[in-house]
Formats: C-alpha cells, sequence, structure tokens
C-alpha cells in the first residue's frame, strides 16, 4: 500500500492526541459523560435484569487486577469493563454520542475504568483516552450514517443496532490510548476490532433484555482487540475501505473518497455534542414526553379526559418505538411510545420507577390511553429529530405541541444543576450521600485525580 489507509489515518490522530492540546470545553464534557455513566452504572449495578451478566463476568473473568462497580469482585479487565458496561446502559438513561455514534459512555467509560486502574492510569490520561474514544465512535458512525451510504444502509432499515456497530471503535480507541500504542499498532487494532462490530435491533419489536450487552460487546471486544494489537497481531489495514471491509459490509458499498474518511477528527470533539437524558426510556420518545409535560401544565387536563394522541417522528424514530404497544418486560416498555405516552399521562412521571413495575405495564388507566396513541412519520427540512404532538380530548378540543431539537441535546443542553441531580438520584438509592458527594467530587477535578484507582474504590458499597 503506498496510502495512507483509513484505519491509519485514524490510528495517527488517536496517537498524537495530547492532554495539553484539549480545549477547555472538551476537558468540561468528558468530565460530564463521565460523571453520567458512572450515576446511571452505580444504579444499574443493582438492578436485577442485568444480573446475569454480572454473574458471568464474575465467574468467567478470572482473578484479575480491576473492579466490577458495586459489588467489588477484582476480574480481568476486558470482564470489569463488560459487567459496568452493561450497568451503564441497564435503564435508558445513558447519554448519546455526537450523531449517528449511539451510546459511548456505556463503552468508553468502563474502558477506562478498567484499563486506568489497571495501569494506575492519571486523571488527565483518562479524560484523554474519552476524547479518543468518543472521537473514534463518533467518526465511524458519521460516515456510514452519511448520505454516501444511504441508497443501501439505514440502520434501522437493515436491522442494525448502531450501538454495536460502532461502539467497538470506541473501545479500541480509548483501550489503544491507555495503553501507549504506537501507530502501527493502534491502526491494527481498528482492523481487528472491525471483526466485532454487531447488533441487532429485534428488541424493539420483541423486548428482550440482551440490548442492554450491546455496548458490553464493543467494550470488551474493542479493549481486547487493541491487547492483541500490542503484543502483535495485525488485521487487513483497507478493513473500514475495502472491498470486504466495513462500509462495504454495512453500508453496501466502498467509499466513493476513501482518503476523506475521517478528515475531521477533533473539528469540533466529538465529546462536546453529546445528547443527554433525563427520562428512563428509549431516546425517540424523550421529546413527545417533553411536549406533553409542557401541555399538561399549560392546560390542567386530567387523563381521563383523552380521546386520542397523535404524536409525528422522525421515520426512524416510528420504527423505533411504534411497534410496541402492551409491555411484558422493562425494555419492552421503554421501547414503547405509547407506553412513555401514557405513564406521563397518568403518574405525570417518566423516572425510572415508571418502568419497574410490572403492574403498571397492564394497568387499566395507562392501558386505555396506550390504545389511543397512534405514531406516524413527520419531517421538516434542516430538523431531523423534529417531533409533534397532537392530544385530542373527549369534549373536542385540540391540543398541540411540537419541538424541533430534543431536549439535552448539543444546541439545548441540560443545567449542570439538572445533570447533579440526576447523579443524586440515581446513586443516593445505592450509596450514603457521604460517598455521593466524594464520587460528584473526584468525578469534578477529574483532571488532579492521580490514579483512576482512586475514584474505583468509591463506586463500591
Amino acid at each position: 500500500m503506498t496510502q495512507e489507509t483509513a484505519a491509519q489515518r485514524l490510528a495517527r490522530w488517536v496517537v498524537g492526541l495530547r492532554y495539553e492540546d484539549l480545549t477547555p470545553q472538551a476537558i468540561y464534557h468528558a468530565k460530564r459523560c463521565m460523571l453520567d455513566t458512572l450515576g446511571v452504572q452505580l444504579r444499574g449495578a443493582t438492578l436485577p435484569w442485568v444480573q446475569p451478566a454480572y454473574l458471568y463476568a464474575r465467574t468467567i473473568g478470572g482473578n484479575g487486577a480491576t473492579t466490577i462497580s458495586y459489588h467489588g469482585e477484582r476480574v480481568h479487565a476486558p470482564y470489569a469493563a463488560y459487567a459496568n458496561s452493561v450497568f451503564s446502559y441497564s435503564c435508558e438513561l445513558q447519554h448519546h454520542g455526537a450523531a449517528g455514534s449511539a451510546h459511548v459512555g456505556v463503552i468508553v467509560v468502563p474502558v477506562v475504568q478498567a484499563l486506568g486502574e489497571q495501569l494506575g492510569a492519571s486523571g488527565k490520561d483518562i479524560i484523554t483516552a474519552m476524547v479518543a474514544g468518543y472521537e473514534a465512535q463518533g467518526r465511524v458512525g458519521m460516515a456510514i450514517s452519511s448520505d454516501e451510504f444511504q441508497d443501501n444502509f439505514k440502520p434501522t432499515g437493515r436491522h442494525f443496532h448502531l450501538q454495536g456497530m460502532v461502539g467497538v471503535f470506541g473501545a479500541t480507541a480509548a483501550a489503544g490510548k491507555l495503553l501507549a500504542l504506537d501507530a502501527e499498532q493502534q491502526a491494527h487494532a481498528f482492523a481487528i476490532a472491525a471483526n466485532h462490530a454487531c447488533g441487532l435491533l429485534e428488541y424493539d419489536q420483541a423486548g428482550g433484555e440482551e440490548k442492554r450487552l450491546h455496548g458490553a460487546m464493543g467494550a470488551r471486544s474493542g479493549m481486547q482487540a487493541a491487547m492483541l494489537a500490542k503484543v502483535g497481531l495485525t488485521g487487513p489495514l483497507t478493513a473500514f475501505e475495502g472491498r470486504h471491509g466495513y462500509f462495504a459490509a454495512f453500508g453496501g458499498a466502498r467509499p466513493k473518497n476513501p482518503d476523506a474518511l475521517f478528515n475531521e477528527l477533533g473539528n469540533p470533539y466529538c465529546i462536546t455534542r453529546c445528547r443527554f437524558r433525563i427520562y428512563s426510556c428509549v431516546g425517540c420518545s424523550h421529546s413527545p414526553i417533553a411536549i406533553i409535560g409542557e401541555l399538561m401544565k399549560k392546560h390542567a387536563f386530567h387523563h381521563s379526559e383523552v380521546q386520542s394522541v397523535r404524536v409525528g417522528l422522525y421515520e426512524s424514530g416510528v420504527r423505533h418505538v411504534g411497534s410496541i404497544k402492551r409491555p411484558h418486560d422493562v425494555i419492552s416498555a421503554q421501547a414503547s411510545l405509547a407506553y412513555c405516552v401514557a405513564v406521563r399521562l397518568v403518574k405525570g412521571s417518566n423516572s425510572l420507577e415508571m418502568y419497574l413495575d410490572p403492574a403498571l405495564w397492564s394497568d387499566p388507566a395507562i392501558v386505555s390511553i396506550v390504545d389511543q396513541v397512534e405514531a406516524y412519520a413527520v419531517a421538516k427540512p434542516g430538523l431531523p429529530r423534529y417531533t409533534k404532538v397532537e392530544i385530542t380530548l373527549k369534549n373536542g378540543k385540540m391540543l398541540a405541541g411540537e419541538l424541533d431539537r430534543t431536549p439535552g441535546e448539543e444546541e439545548t443542553p441540560f443545567s449542570d444543576e439538572v445533570m447533579a441531580d440526576k447523579f443524586r438520584t440515581l446513586t443516593q438509592a445505592v450509596l450514603p450521600h457521604d460517598r455521593v458527594e466524594a464520587i460528584m467530587q473526584a468525578v469534578n477535578s477529574l483532571e488532579s485525580l492521580a490514579s483512576m484507582s482512586e475514584l474505583v474504590l468509591l463506586l463500591q458499597k
């Protein structure tokens, strides 16, 4: 090969990234992403539907040097990352990365936790590795979701879950950065990782808690790809743009201009473009929930007055959350727009607790609303997440609202106070108040941390 491949270009950027080069915004957002992920992770460690993954990691992970959060078992790093990733992805409160990159924190944070503890990495090292991981996952996601592949590739149309498809590269970059891979090793790590891109969307049609594993598969596989490259395993350096490469496999075509892949790295940093959540459900339902909340405040109607609810969403959103009407497990409740709308109208909340109680899934008042919810596709040029809600009351009155953007995204961020309240609400259910505050203080001053081990110690019951 005489030209630099996409894997080599991405690797060169990751290896060259230095903490000193990071913008204040990138550092701030790394700490915000860390805190957000740890909050969900700690609450998630106690939830019953993810205990099989914890038992697997504890049993298979061996006697290692890294710690499973909350429980405290010491296992080998890929298995600590696996368990902690499942915990972080347990209750649909995890943040999204930049557009097209799915959920990055559930992969990158567990990776830097585990390897950072094993290697004694400093807070500055952790932040730098996080920025690298978010960037790699974000840029691969943007590329595969770009117009070039739209004739052949639509993630939901071809049934792939972007989480598994792109997440492995975030883990590979973060792990490679902490392992101090050189540019050649990092390129081979990406090439190895491309073989582990996977994930199916059937959970949004039929439930099943295996969705929680999609981040963990990427975390473990990406970490192992970096470890294997460090000790000499090689991969095809045309793994992205080659004839049988990643873009041909998932995008249905080879890139027309492979030299343009990853040419916007760090401009701006993907970690500064995340979308955060305060409702415990699949993200497509968040704008409808927010609109309904405002309509309830403004018009003060009772749920028994509701005749029908029409929700206009972007097309992929309708497919993602519009299929399930009658939940039978937690994930099917969280992936059901109709249930999310109904529980908001009846209970006035979409907190985690609203999805945990099986009695609510068949509550007559909630079911009566569920049956009246209709989702349809709507589009507004230049606003890919435009959402419209129309509520018709039994007296014939129509209430309507719309949002151009989802609350919590880059253009409409939550305040630091909202994010702190979210962290406290999740963690005070499982840890004492003093410990919760100590974790927050450690993360908020992460760049001053001498070793990741200091933070990991605070995450145990």
